[in-house]
């Protein structure tokens, strides 16, 4: 805003908001078309130079909104400040400016005014400090901030929630590349310096888990994820990504592979101080003379029967660690079609007694990376399964099929058995050693899991969908 000599306020014409000013004795000494429209609609009176503004309806709500203005720019004091006019749901946001002028001994001879509409400014910032806090929040929940690092300048951002994954805090620790070093475990700098590195010159995205060393003695591990912008020349200028503290979950799986390995210790520990034990308990029963005194009979005949419970069981756990062992540079192209082969002449006996039928058709999907026998063990099993739990009162039905999604391979085997009602707790437990679908059946409850098993080993997953009456549904995928 600009003044003439006497003090009157000079205005753009082109502009939309509303200027005028005002001697120490309220009279109006200039004003725009703007005011002069505000003017009429507040009064119904048109404004004139010289007019008195305290005398116009002292109880109005713009002129009570200037009073306070007025009474600074009076004092000699430049103010800003903002009004909201109106009713909830339908006020107007304004911004008033007011700037005293003086004569050329330095009195205040008036002021100059300005009202700005600010309503959908006001609600632009109020929209974008919500989101601001919403994004804070989640990134509190997920305990993860983000960072911006300018290149060129080695200048790097971190939001709030960083600087608490790094146990720093804002405004008084430096962010540099430098200092980040000094965070990072000095066992892990050299590697995480090599993957920055590789984003930056092969464009790949920066994607790594290291250890940070918080105050000397904590460790916390942290997952940080970015990737390089560049310029025309496509020279790196910037880096941008996220960091979350995985200290919880790193932890956890470090104390399942711990429980893992001290299990599979003790399994083999356990086999191999029984495997001789029971041998020898079994081979003393089989040279038994039999018929010779009842009474021994039914003793040592129970005895048997747990002595062989207790050696099979013992197998099968060892079957079970030594599943979780494989190694995917083993897998190689296995036909399904061959696969089914081996089962079929497994189970011709099963499929000749119950009178099933199978459906095959392999077409879509005709191989799967793994192991031919674990191919042949997971389709063995659930077919038997099938045919163990047919519906008495129809002829079993089996749909065995290959279907490839976008890099998933979806092998289903479905059936018209008797199904069951898979409650959440009957779902957690179905793969389970020794679960079972139901109690209609002698089978030991092993095969589900051992297919789950070997689908893992596989690197593959397992799910089930079943309904009395109906019949159940495997699903088994596998990433291509």
């Amino acid at each position: 805003m600009e003044l003439t000599k006497d003090g009157t306020a000079l205005v753009r014409k082109d502009r939309s908001d509303i200027a005028w000013a005002v001697n120490v004795a309220y009279q109006l000494t200039f004003f725009n078309a703007p005011f002069e429209r505000q003017f009429i609609d507040d009064f119904k009176i048109t404004p004139t130079l010289g007019m008195d503004l305290s005398k116009v309806d002292e109880h109005n709500v713009f002129f009570k909104a200037c009073r306070m203005g007025y009474a600074a720019a009076f004092e000699g004091q430049s103010i800003v400040y903002q009004s909201t006019v109106g009713q909830a749901g339908n006020e107007k946001i304004f911004e008033f400016s007011f700037l005293p002028f003086c004569d050329i001994s330095g009195t205040v001879i008036g002021c100059s005014a300005w009202q700005k509409d600010i309503t959908e400014e006001s609600k632009a910032i109020s929209l974008l400090e919500d989101r601001d806090q919403k994004y804070n929040e989640a990134q509190q929940i997920a305990n993860v901030g983000h960072w911006n690092w300018d290149i060129l300048k080695n200048e790097i951002r971190w939001s709030d929630q960083l600087f608490r994954v790094f146990g720093q805090e804002p405004g008084t620790f430096e962010a540099t590349y430098e200092a980040l070093m000094e965070i990072i475990h000095s066992e892990d700098r050299a590697a995480f310096n090599a993957d920055v590195e590789r984003a930056l010159n092969e464009k790949v995205l920066h994607d790594i888990v290291h250890r940070i060393r918080i105050k000397g003695d904590e460790i916390r591990y942290v997952h940080q994820k970015g990737r390089a912008f560049y310029d025309v020349s496509g020279k790196p200028v910037r880096m941008a990504g996220t960091t979350q503290d995985v200290t919880t979950e790193i932890l956890a799986n470090q104390k399942i592979v711990e429980q893992n390995l001290e299990l599979g210790h003790f399994v083999h520990v356990i086999s191999h101080n029984l495997k001789g034990p029971i041998s020898n308990l079994l081979m003393l029963l089989s040279i038994y003379e039999w018929g010779r005194d009842v009474e021994n009979d039914t003793l040592l005949k129970k005895f048997e029967i747990t002595t062989k419970a207790l050696d099979q069981t013992m197998k099968d756990l060892s079957l079970s660690l030594s599943l979780k062992e494989v190694d995917s540079v083993e897998f190689r192209d296995i036909f399904f079609e061959k696969a089914m082969d081996d089962v079929l002449g497994l189970l011709a006996e099963e499929i000749e007694r119950s009178n099933a039928k199978l459906l095959i058709d392999f077409s879509k999907a005709p191989t799967v990376k793994g192991i031919k026998s674990y191919v042949v063990n997971m389709l063995y099993n659930l077919i038997l399964n099938a045919i163990s739990y047919r519906d008495k009162n129809r002829e079993p039905l089996v749909k065995i099929s290959t279907v490839l999604e976008t890099s998933t391979l979806i092998l289903t085997v479905s059936d018209n058995g008797i199904g069951m009602n898979l409650t959440p707790e009957r779902r957690k437990k179905i793969f389970d050693m020794y679960g079972r679908l139901s109690g209609q059946t002698k089978g030991k409850g092993l095969g589900l899991y051992l297919v789950k098993t070997q689908v893992e080993a596989m690197n593959g997953s397992i799910t089930v969908e079943s309904k009395k009456g109906v019949g159940s549904t495997f699903v088994l995928k596998f990433e291509v």
